[in-house]
């Protein structure tokens, strides 16, 4: 199932799969469902495509029931801009503005070269168990990594039902600076924003992270990855990490 469902009353509600490896949902899934939204609206009024998106995870959403509030900021002739927040009852957790882009055709340009991958050549990783141990977000892919250090997912259960282009790229989106954790020391590492830029959007099941990270004695951290399909790179993801001792 989705990791995220309506009920009867409208609001939205986890899944035990949304969770995250320490307190509270994955932050990823928690601005899926933000972006899935602003992208739904912006369908409805021909507002172009999402082109990024900036979240800022103010506290931990904490699994159960919440509800959003999509706002239109601003429509332009070709740009646009939307945003969307999470509230548990009159708190809210996060927020998430997107751009949007009307596409224009310019002759001028030509498209890249491909630089194709074949994911589905590479070995299935064994599942990795979040430190609570329970269900959690990573249950809801198949990842499989190249020997060039690319991790390639694919969506065994979608954020929610219908997903849309972007919002479908921030789950694995999010992993980025986890992926590209030093093996010394040990540190819980909760990134406290999520910023992903799209060139154009994603094609076929896999999305690949090429990943790398940056951690700093003042215990700050970035996370930063390539995203690509199996046409090529078609974005970038960068995180602020806030590095915290374990135990």
């Amino acid at each position: 199932m989705p990791a995220f469902e309506k009920d009867d009353e409208n609001y939205w509600v986890s899944a035990p799969s949304a969770m995250g490896p320490f307190k509270g949902l994955q932050g990823g899934g928690v601005a899926g469902l933000m972006v899935f939204e602003l992208e739904e609206l912006a369908a409805a009024r021909d507002l172009g495509m999402a082109v990024s998106t900036s979240v800022e995870f103010l506290r931990p959403t904490e699994p159960g029931r919440l509800h959003t509030k999509p706002v239109v900021e601003r429509i332009g002739r070709r740009v646009s801009v939307l945003s969307n927040e999470v509230f548990q009852a009159d708190t809210r957790t996060a927020r998430a503005s997107v751009c949007f882009i009307r596409p224009t055709e310019i002759a001028t340009i030509g498209h890249p070269p491909a630089e194709r991958s074949n994911p589905i050549s590479f070995e299935v990783s064994p599942p990795v168990a979040a430190f609570h141990g329970r269900a959690w977000m990573m249950d809801n892919f198949e990842v499989r990594r190249s020997d060039k250090g690319a991790f390639w997912f694919r969506y065994t259960d979608d954020v929610v039902s219908n997903v849309t282009p972007l919002a479908r790229v921030l789950g694995p989106a999010d992993w980025a600076h986890g992926l590209a954790r030093p093996e010394s020391p040990q540190l819980a590492d909760p990134n406290v924003n999520l910023n992903v830029l799209l060139s154009r959007h994603p094609k076929g099941d896999f999305i690949g992270v090429l990943p790398k990270t940056t951690w700093m004695p003042t215990g700050i951290g970035l996370g930063e990855a390539v995203l690509s399909d199996q046409q090529g790179p078609f974005g970038r993801v960068m995180m602020s990490v806030a590095l915290t001792e374990l135990g």
